[in-house]
């Protein structure tokens, strides 16, 4: 699930398939969890990223010039986070206390100063950063944030798991993929217009996700137009905080996000704090989680320009069905 710092943000995420010649459009592999105690970066070859236990994206990335580690690449958060282990394995001492926001509420965490994060050449945005434990990170090592993407191109290629992070002014053409005007808001969020059985909404792309969640706009704008049959399902969010049990599921025959279709989404409804940080209680909002967005073939966010493309596969209008 997307974590939040002072500055409340998601942004939509990226991808693709034409990459340039530098290391941060490079397909670069995550290392194995068990191997970062002991690795360099030259003990990494070019390769493939690779998912989480939760299907989430893992870039390799290296802190202090160290590295690299395995961190998830997550559009929700505005703020990269090491994990406590890792914290640990590279010296760094708290030195203060954050509050960091998640879907459940606020929590506080410990801050340690970081030098410098990169991924591949491209340096990122890296001070105060907090100190993550328990089910957000899934094991893995740190959370990539997008602190450091302002004015540059995001993109991911959900085929071959690859990310390439370029400036937005110098960043090729998407040819072939579709282009969605979004609205940015808070510095970070872009917020994207789509519908859900007709009905206009409001999307939040969140990589950090492996849920889609809905507000309580949408379920009362659903049942004021539909017949639907709401059902109860549950399921464990991780977040910066504790865990929390979402249930209150419902079942969307439709959602429709420009060429980007899919068929029966669930998503589960609440009066989660992240609606409520962005503002965005009072209208119809989805936020799309990686149980949506890797039914394209590649998704991107442009932070120069407010942009969100999507690459549909074999170009045609995709009409999946998810499996719940």
């Amino acid at each position: 699930m997307g974590m939040f710092g002072h500055v409340q943000a998601i942004a939509a995420f990226a991808a693709g398939l034409i990459f340039a010649t530098s290391a941060a459009a490079q397909c670069i592999d995550a290392p194995d969890l068990a191997a970062y105690q002991t690795a360099t970066p030259a003990d990494f070859a070019a390769g493939t990223t690779r998912r989480d236990s939760l299907g989430r994206v893992v870039a390799p990335v290296t802190v202090n010039g160290q590295g690299p580690f395995r961190f998830i690449v997550d559009t929700g958060a505005n703020r990269s986070a090491l994990s406590d282990d890792l914290a640990a394995h590279l010296g760094l001492v708290p030195n203060g206390m954050d509050n960091v926001h998640s879907v459940h509420g606020v929590s506080v965490a410990p801050i340690v100063t970081v030098n410098q994060i990169r991924y591949g050449d491209v340096s990122l945005n890296a001070e105060a950063v907090p100190m993550l434990s328990g089910g957000v990170l899934a094991g893995e090592q740190g959370l990539l944030g997008v602190d450091g993407m302002s004015g540059r191109r995001l993109r991911m290629d959900f085929e071959r798991n690859c990310i390439e992070i370029v400036r937005s002014d110098q960043a090729r053409r998407l040819r072939g993929w579709s282009t969605i005007r979004g609205d940015m808001r808070f510095g970070h969020l872009v917020v994207v217009r789509g519908s859900v059985n007709g009905i206009r909404v409001h999307l939040l792309l969140d990589t950090g996700s492996d849920s889609s969640l809905a507000n309580l706009a949408l379920r009362d704008a659903m049942n004021a137009r539909l017949r639907h049959r709401n059902h109860r399902e549950e399921t464990i969010a991780y977040t910066a905080g504790p865990s929390v049990v979402l249930e209150n599921a419902i079942s969307i025959p439709r959602m429709a996000m420009g060429e980007l279709e899919v068929r029966n989404v669930t998503a589960y409804v609440g009066d989660f704090h992240i609606f409520q940080i962005w503002n965005l209680t009072s209208e119809p909002t989805l936020l799309l989680g990686m149980d949506v967005l890797s039914q394209a073939r590649g998704l991107a966010i442009d932070y120069g320009r407010g942009t969100v493309h999507l690459r549909i596969r074999d170009r045609l209008r995709l009409e999946t069905r998810l499996q719940n």
